[in-house]
């Protein structure tokens, strides 16, 4: 279930991030008035600027025309299923996938010492 799932209903403000790529390392001190940066990564140029929900598309077209981003995009943090039978359906499709790889893995180093 996602954060702002949660928060309905409260007079909490709903925030999305906004994943921007830079031409330069040093320009994401730029972005600083728009939203709240909390991430940044020097070697991938980018940054995640959190903003209002309500004002996210605006923010996109608004950064985007800077002349120091390379491209912006609205995080997709609301499509990823966070509820707890999905991933528990996911951890035993990787574990059964494992064992698999594992038993042909000890059946072709049984047929090699043969």
């Amino acid at each position: 279930m996602s954060i702002n799932k949660e928060i309905e209903g409260t007079h909490l403000i709903k925030r999305v991030a906004l994943i921007i790529y830079l031409k330069s390392v040093s320009d994401q001190y730029k972005l600083r008035r728009y939203g709240d940066i909390v991430y940044f990564s020097k070697k991938m140029k980018y940054c995640m600027l959190y903003v209002n929900r309500r004002e996210a598309k605006e923010m996109q077209r608004q950064i985007a025309s800077l002349d120091f981003v390379t491209y912006v995009e609205i995080s997709a943090e609301d499509e990823v299923n966070l509820n707890s039978e999905h991933i528990e359906k996911q951890i035993t499709e990787m574990a059964k996938a494992a064992e698999e790889k594992l038993q042909l893995e000890q059946e072709k180093n049984e047929d090699q010492m043969q």
